[in-house]
């Protein structure tokens, strides 16, 4: 005969008859069961996770704590995880109360500091790649070559992290800060925005290179 899984609601029951009679033998193997249903529920990096600093935490706690981390309400956590949102912040009282906390962000760096959440299961941004300045000065260098070759066409400079950044070049690039596109006052610049990347464009208004010596 088939069975159903048990919804959320169901085991939010279980849990509370389990708390509400936490001597009885028959309360004990269901609680063994529970922490068995919570260690295959949770992501796979969680479930097989054995932090080598004692924890004084659950399994599911470590859990709570983790989803909270990486922008989680309370409504969001329950459904997941398989029991209600009010349930989900008794355990967050439980896990401040555990660690000497008041915050859930002290909790989370508390977690962090002993070791007892591994990095894989938090959702950290991307880092941007940081370009050095041998190499931004090379790019400077050839940008600028290939617009002084066209005089009065607009070009892409460089992207930036963000505007300021982006507005910050433009400025020193129209005011000969940039070796490559000195003399100060031969070049446009301006920052821009397009589907959210930044960046700087430029065009050369000054003589061409050679053009002195040709005249000559």
């Amino acid at each position: 005969m088939a069975t159903e899984p048990l919804s959320p609601f169901a085991l939010a029951r279980i849990r509370a008859s389990v708390r509400h009679n936490p001597g009885t033998p028959a309360a004990r193997t269901v609680q063994l069961l529970l922490d068995e249903i919570d260690r295959l529920k949770s992501p796979q990096i969680l479930a097989t996770w054995e932090p080598d600093v004692p924890c004084p935490l659950t399994r599911r706690q470590l859990e709570i704590v983790a989803r909270t981390a990486n922008g989680q309400n309370c409504e969001e956590i329950g459904p997941e995880i398989g029991i209600d949102p009010k349930s989900v912040r008794k355990n967050r009282q439980a896990v401040m109360r555990r660690l000497g906390v008041r915050t859930m962000p002290a909790a989370i760096a508390a977690c962090l500091v002993g070791g007892w959440i591994p990095a894989g299961a938090l959702q950290l941004p991307e880092q941007p790649k940081r370009v050095s300045p041998v190499a931004a000065r090379n790019t400077y260098q050839e940008r600028a070559a290939l617009l002084r070759a066209t005089p009065g066409e607009w070009g892409i400079v460089a992207h930036y992290d963000g505007g300021p950044a982006a507005r910050q070049s433009a400025y020193r690039l129209r005011t000969g800060a940039f070796k490559a596109f000195r003399p100060a006052g031969m070049w446009e610049a301006e920052a821009f925005t397009h589907n959210g990347t930044h960046g700087v464009r430029a065009r050369f208004i000054g003589a061409p290179a050679g053009s002195q010596k040709a005249a000559s």
